[in-house]
């Protein structure tokens, strides 16, 4: 096997119906295979999600739960990759999201990335629409140099990472926005079309869409926000 340059981490909790999905497309992409690792950084499911997790990853590691923050920085201490990217159990990524990825991090003084993305369900046009504004914002952030990265969409040098403290250790959502805000000031911010991603829309129907909006600004305005438990019924 070659050296491993990528590490690719899905945090997961209850995604026995999803995750299986999301990683065979991980392992179908147009980056050479044995160049990165998939590790899948579970936070004590109580359902199949480790199970099915083992037979399409290279690595599945467990730990308790305490947010997808603390998932992916879990799955960090696992990986072997210099590049490092973030990918949700719900989200399905293009076949040239790993090459992307590396692709942009490997430019030089480029500490962190993102792309475009969508949702998948297309059945409210009030989502819809939300999606669409956030991914502009995505965009707009990288340029003006105020990074708000989705987590599931988002890649990162390790040694910034590390640098950087990795995610929020505590319960909070909005943990990417704190992360991408402080690898901001350690370089340069990527945007790059290959890494195209479609995830679901499901938290939002689970929560209405104005909570999500005003999170977002309470973050922005005292860095508070609402916490993993407040956000899903199975946490």
């Amino acid at each position: 096997m070659g050296k491993i340059i990528a590490s690719i981490i899905v945090p997961t909790l209850n995604e026995e119906k999803n995750i299986a999905r999301t990683l065979k497309i991980l392992n179908n992409q147009t980056y050479p295979r044995e160049k990165y690792e998939i590790i899948v950084s579970d936070s004590s499911s109580n359902d199949d999600t480790v199970k099915i997790a083992r037979k399409y990853s290279d690595k599945v590691v467990v730990c308790k739960r305490n947010g997808a923050g603390f998932g992916r920085n879990f799955g960090v201490k696992h990986a072997k990759g210099k590049i490092l990217g973030f990918v949700d159990a719900d989200t399905f990524v293009a076949n040239t999201w790993v090459e992307g990825l590396v692709e942009e991090l490997s430019k030089k003084e480029f500490v962190a990335c993102t792309g475009p993305f969508d949702n998948i369900e297309k059945d409210s046009v009030k989502i819809n629409l939300f999606y669409n504004w956030w991914n502009i914002q995505s965009i707009g952030s990288v340029l003006i140099h105020y990074p708000i990265f989705p987590g599931f969409n988002f890649g990162a040098r390790k040694k910034e990472y590390i640098k950087a403290g990795g995610f929020p250790k505590k319960n909070m959502l909005c943990e990417d926005m704190e992360l991408s805000l402080r690898l901001g000031g350690l370089g340069k911010l990527g945007f790059n079309k290959k890494m195209f991603v479609k995830t679901s829309a499901r938290r939002q129907k689970e929560i209405p869409i104005h909570r999500h909006l005003l999170s977002g600004v309470r973050f922005a305005l005292t860095r508070k926000t609402m916490t993993w438990d407040e956000y899903r019924k199975d946490f």
